[in-house]
């Protein structure tokens, strides 16, 4: 056990309550291997970072800043390039989450058994204790255009029931973005994340390339956590059209201009047949309309912080 290690990386912006909280139960719980915790702060307001210091008294755990949001991608690989170079495994955990088991032994044992395994994930609660979804489906026109159920009866191995309840581990197509623990190797075989995509998508774009490189994605429902979920990102229209952004970076890279064109107008025509709802909605069909301009994305309308 003590030649497994696992870096940890948390990103926070201006959420250093939910930092805290995760960091503890990181350490309260985490008894099978060696680990260390790095703190990415997003540029978040000089309070916040202030009352993340003080968890830099634990010497297993470091705090580092960027002057500029770098989303989600960008900032774990941050994470990754000050993490120590004897990580076995990476865990990118969101830092609204708490873990309930000893989430990283039981994933680090699961990993250590499965070499074919790249990725995988404990199983999510709300913080109700409710038990929620924690993997998807990878989007094909097949799915979109039919419905899961249909495209289930024809290939049923990459269409794993969401909503049942797994004892087992069982093989997905990808694990939410809250709980990715990856073997470290695979993951810098394949350049880590596509830091390209600012806030959303890269779990699937992650999963994707792990899967050309020959690696699966796993669900281990007896490692478990909890994920306060939105409780760090507010949503808006911008939020919502920087989806959009991510999906169609996403479309580009794995499928053809034909392929392309129709998922654009799927989801031109999702959004747009519900305006009469909320405004947004058809905001969201004519950006999407526009093809989704990436020039568009949050990255580009922020400035750099202080030191």
């Amino acid at each position: 056990m003590s030649q497994r290690f696992v870096s940890i990386i948390l990103l926070n912006y201006n959420s250093h309550r939910f930092t805290i909280d995760c960091v503890e139960s990181i350490v309260a719980k985490t008894k099978g291997v060696a680990f260390e915790i790095i703190i990415v702060d997003n540029n978040s307001n000089p309070a916040d970072v202030a009352a993340l210091e003080t968890l830099t008294a634990q010497p297993n755990v470091r705090l580092v800043r960027s002057r500029i949001n770098l989303g989600f991608s960008g900032g774990n690989m941050l994470g990754v390039q000050a993490a120590g170079s004897q990580a076995t495994y990476y865990y990118f955990l969101n830092n609204d989450c708490v873990l309930r088991t000893d989430v990283c032994t039981q994933l680090a044992d699961f990993m250590d058994a499965t070499p074919q395994a790249g990725l995988s994930g404990a199983q999510m609660f709300a913080g109700d204790g409710s038990r929620q979804q924690t993997f998807g489906y990878l989007p094909t026109l097949g799915s979109k255009l039919l419905g899961h159920g249909a495209v289930r009866r024809f290939n049923p191995a990459l269409y794993p029931p969401l909503q049942q309840v797994y004892t087992q581990p069982v093989q997905v197509p990808f694990i939410m973005g809250s709980t990715l623990f990856v073997r470290a190797s695979a993951f810098q075989a394949i350049g880590g994340f596509d830091v390209a995509h600012f806030l959303y998508v890269e779990e699937e774009d992650l999963a994707k390339r792990l899967q050309r490189a020959g690696y699966t994605a796993w669900l281990v429902p007896e490692a478990e956590y909890v994920h306060f979920t939105g409780q760090s990102t507010t949503r808006n229209y911008d939020i919502e059209k920087e989806y959009y952004i991510s999906l169609f970076h996403y479309f580009r890279k794995y499928h053809s201009w034909p392929e392309r064109v129709l998922f654009r107008l799927y989801y031109f025509i999702k959004n747009g047949r519900k305006f009469r709802r909320d405004p947004i909605f058809g905001r969201l069909a004519w950006f999407i309309g526009r093809g989704s301009p990436m020039r568009e994305s949050l990255r580009y309308r922020q400035t750099i912080g202080h030191k």
